[in-house]
């Protein structure tokens, strides 16, 4: 579906925009009592190089299981490849029971799943505000109130004196915002989330947990990637310690943050 798009932000009129646009009603699509993600068996090679290997993960709805790992660890190619960004080299995927990998069930899995990459993905010529209408839009969000809680979510995010700004005119941590606030305006039943913290100052990260605990308290599962397990500290329910595509450690939150600091990989402040 091809849609053309011309969207007003306040007194800054911006020109039209064609977006395609793939409009699937998740409810018609999942079913209410679907886990949100299971992988089984997951691997991505890069030539000889072993990106992820042998991966397992199973998280059902209101769980959040945070990734752990230094930089090249595999913490970014398995959200990827779990987001139907990547193709797999091995293994499965499934998303509230659709395979992200292949068509036509890649669309209930889209419909299911909200994506906050490492680096915003923004149309350039789009205000903050309309990327929220798009989105909302996209995901068969029309109600008459949909307007009032864009205000709201801005609001909160305190991106309002901003919404009528292009990505272009934004800091790293207000476009990290807006990817965010895309994904919480949409209905999802998996929010995953790579490096979500990074370009967010302090305030913005504990802003942050207190929006992935709402998520959570919501019934939305939550996969996210951090190397700053401080910031998991109060949300992550489970952990999975990654290492050159290896899964070093895995378990409860408490019990994997007490090895990680007896390794040394921790320090002790946090």
């Amino acid at each position: 579906m091809v849609i053309a798009l011309t969207l007003r932000g306040g007194d800054r009129a911006r020109g039209a925009a064609v977006v395609r646009l793939v409009r699937v009603p998740a409810a018609t699509l999942i079913a209410p009592d679907a886990i949100p993600l299971q992988v089984t068996g997951l691997a991505r090679h890069y030539g000889r190089l072993v990106g992820l290997a042998r991966f397992d993960l199973e998280l059902r709805p209101g769980q959040c299981v945070a990734l752990i790992g230094a930089n090249g660890s595999g913490k970014s190619t398995a959200v990827r490849t779990i987001s139907g960004l990547l193709e797999p080299t091995e293994g499965t995927v499934r998303v509230c029971g659709h395979d992200p990998h292949s068509e036509p069930d890649a669309e209930a899995a889209r419909a299911a799943l909200a994506l906050v990459p490492d680096t915003p993905m923004l149309y350039d010529d789009l205000t903050v505000r309309q990327h929220l209408s798009l989105v909302a839009l996209a995901h068969g969000v029309t109600d008459d109130g949909i307007g009032e809680r864009i205000d709201r979510l801005l609001e909160r995010l305190g991106l309002s004196h901003r919404a009528d700004f292009l990505p272009a005119e934004l800091s790293r941590g207000l476009k990290q915002k807006t990817g965010l606030a895309c994904a919480l305006i949409r209905p999802a039943k998996l929010l995953v989330l790579d490096e979500p913290v990074v370009g967010l100052d302090p305030p913005s990260q504990a802003l942050l947990v207190e929006l992935l605990l709402d998520a959570k308290a919501s019934g939305t599962a939550v996969l996210l990637t951090t190397h700053q397990m401080a910031f998991a500290d109060g949300v992550a329910d489970r952990a999975i310690v990654l290492s050159e595509g290896e899964v070093l450690d895995r378990g409860p939150w408490a019990a994997v943050r007490k090895r990680a600091a007896e390794r040394g990989w921790l320090p002790a402040h946090g």
